[in-house]
């Protein structure tokens, strides 16, 4: 909670972002405080080419700053539904861990229905963006939340598209049953790592670690699974088309992660994983 000075001129720059003033006399008035007061506050900022007469914010060199707002003023309900739409992952992959692990159709039924929440959540953000948000925050801030709204969305569709390969009869032998409950405990550890560090803005991240790990379980249930012969074409299909969900679940997680490193700490992103590019799968 911001106090003092700092409220005060959060309060400033909320005035000239959505009210267009002429002058210092009129964001006084509105905030019922001096025009000397408007005047000293706002000095550094015009100096520095952050605040313009007649009285607009350039919003690109307002994030530059060390100048703190509230999380209210710019990003609260942004990072709020994205908190969200990872709660609503999380309980997903917990939902069809228990599916697959039961082999319970009429669970995983459910699941691929619970799919239009973060179809919802994606939307809110998107209009969120394209109105007063807007005036918040730079285009390369509203690209970038888009971007990760988007690739949220299709985390879901992941988790939906496991639940439909276990509609139509897939199931897991009782000898990769420990790799498939490792899966789904790094699945969560990346999507969990992800919204850290769009929230708490790091730099440092664990997502990588958790990638290589997928990877590398990945193989080794694949190896288990060609060692073992099964005779069940079907099983062979499905379990190709969960691995690669699983796969593709990780390389969304990663991307993320990226767009946030590149949006705060000017990072490059790598190029997508090719399986992405291919029809944004």
């Amino acid at each position: 909670m911001l106090r003092g000075k700092d409220a005060t001129l959060a309060g400033i720059i909320r005035v000239i972002i959505e009210d267009e003033p002429q002058t210092q006399d009129e964001i006084a008035e509105k905030l019922g405080i001096s025009r000397r007061y408007v005047a000293r506050l706002l000095k550094p900022l015009i100096e520095e080419g952050i605040v313009k007469h007649p009285y607009v914010v350039d919003m690109n060199k307002l994030h530059r700053t060390n100048l703190k707002f509230d999380d209210e003023l710019l990003l609260k309900e942004i990072i709020k539904l994205l908190k969200e739409m990872k709660n609503t992952i999380v309980n997903n992959l917990d939902l069809v861990y228990k599916a697959l692990t039961e082999n319970n159709t009429k669970l995983a039924e459910e699941i691929i229905l619970k799919d239009y929440s973060l179809n919802k959540m994606e939307e809110e953000i998107r209009l969120l963006l394209n109105t007063s948000a807007l005036k918040y925050l730079p285009l390369a801030y509203a690209n970038a939340f888009l971007s990760i709204a988007s690739n949220l969305e299709r985390l879901g569709d992941y988790i939906a598209n496991i639940a439909e390969e276990i509609v139509k009869g897939f199931k897991i032998n009782n000898f990769i049953e420990e790799e498939i409950t490792e899966i789904f405990n790094i699945l969560k550890c990346m999507i969990n790592e992800a919204i850290d560090v769009i929230t708490e803005k790091k730099k440092e991240t664990k997502i990588y670690e958790y990638e290589e790990k997928l990877h590398h379980l990945l193989n080794k249930i694949l190896n288990k699974v060609l060692n073992n012969k099964i005779d069940d074409l079907n099983f062979y299909i499905l379990f190709g088309m969960f691995l690669k969900d699983v796969e593709r679940f990780g390389d969304r997680c990663v991307n993320i992660v990226e767009i946030a490193l590149e949006l705060y700490h000017n990072i490059p992103r790598k190029p997508y994983p090719e399986r992405l590019v291919r029809g944004h799968i």
